[in-house]
């Protein structure tokens, strides 16, 4: 079976390097938020690290599947495959949930004054995980793993099944991610906020539009599979994974913010006020050694002190200028 237009190789290189940055951004967030929440996690903490450990163990089976697929077909184990297509799914809807999870939950917290916007979040939490659970229990009910009925027309049935249950809920994560991008933008509006933060907020809107669209090109090549044309599947898979890191990446750009804004943009402007100090300190400094020698020498006050007074604040252009005047006098 081929993969598509996209190599294996391709898919784990983009993917193992996308994954260390969510990681490393994850591990941002948490560091921020137990830093400034009295030494705590929130509830958006953790479900943002199992939505990047779902995610890790979702790419991991994910390269699995891909490498038995465009192997000898000889080689395939029916068994083994179902009990993959189960573990699959299982991983693929716990990380569209806890991937976005912790936006919305976001949401609560920043604009949860809003009681419209509150039930909405609330509302899209629960129809999503209702839809996950739902096509998570029908994949299970028709892909058996008794090695008894493990036949290629069993493994036929879960494989529909599973892809069905890919294509609902890739709509509903269409859908969530639609609803994500909206829902904040009648309150972010009626905000006067800084240059500076509105750039902010155009690049993580900018991320979420970037989600919309993976999800709906995932959705789009699932729904190809679904009729038969299953020689792309390699696409939707990295679309899910792409689709799955942004949304990491936009839950936690709150707390990369205050990160900057704590530890490097504050480091910047005290190394700056520090350097400052320094050359004031280097200048008085030079400045005391000077009176010192003046004195020493008995120059203080005389035409010679003037003289080296003049030179010493001379500028470039100056010297130039005395140059030429003593090369005419001559």
């Amino acid at each position: 079976m081929s993969s598509g237009s996209i190599s294996i190789e391709t898919y784990d290189a983009v993917g193992i390097t996308l994954i260390v940055i969510s990681s490393a951004v994850v591990a941002v967030r948490c560091f921020v938020n137990y830093q400034t929440s009295r030494h705590r996690l929130g509830l958006e903490d953790y479900f943002s690290i199992l939505g990047l450990v779902f995610l890790i163990a979702t790419f991991a089976v994910n390269d699995v599947i891909t490498r038995i697929l465009t192997g000898p077909v000889q080689s395939i184990d029916l068994v083994e495959l179902q009990k993959i297509a189960v573990v699959i799914i299982i991983l693929v809807q716990g990380t569209l949930w806890f991937t976005k999870a912790p936006i919305l939950l976001l949401y609560i917290k920043i604009f949860g004054i809003n009681r419209w916007l509150r039930y909405v979040s609330w509302l899209t939490l629960g129809g999503a995980a209702t839809v996950y659970i739902a096509g998570l229990i029908y994949t299970l009910v028709n892909c058996p793993i008794d090695p008894s009925k493990a036949n290629f027309v069993a493994y036929q049935s879960c494989a529909h099944s599973n892809t069905l249950t890919g294509v609902i809920s890739g709509f509903v994560s269409v859908v969530v991610d639609a609803i994500m991008f909206i829902l904040p933008i009648p309150i972010i509006l009626e905000l006067k906020l800084e240059r500076s933060k509105k750039i902010g907020l155009a690049v993580t809107f900018f991320w979420g539009i970037l989600g919309i669209v993976a999800s709906t090109v995932s959705l789009y090549y699932k729904w190809e599979a679904l009729g038969g044309d299953a020689t792309h599947f390699i696409v939707p898979i990295m679309c899910f994974t792409l689709e799955a890191i942004i949304a990491v990446i936009v839950g936690c750009a709150p707390a990369m913010k205050g990160f900057w804004s704590l530890y490097i943009s504050k480091s910047s402007s005290v190394k700056g006020s520090q350097a400052s100090s320094y050359k004031y300190r280097q200048s008085s400094s030079r400045s005391k050694s000077a009176r010192q020698l003046d004195h020493s020498l008995g120059w203080e006050g005389s035409d010679e002190h003037i003289n080296v007074g003049r030179v010493i604040v001379t500028t470039d252009f100056s010297m130039q200028t005395l140059s030429r005047e003593s090369g005419t006098g001559k």
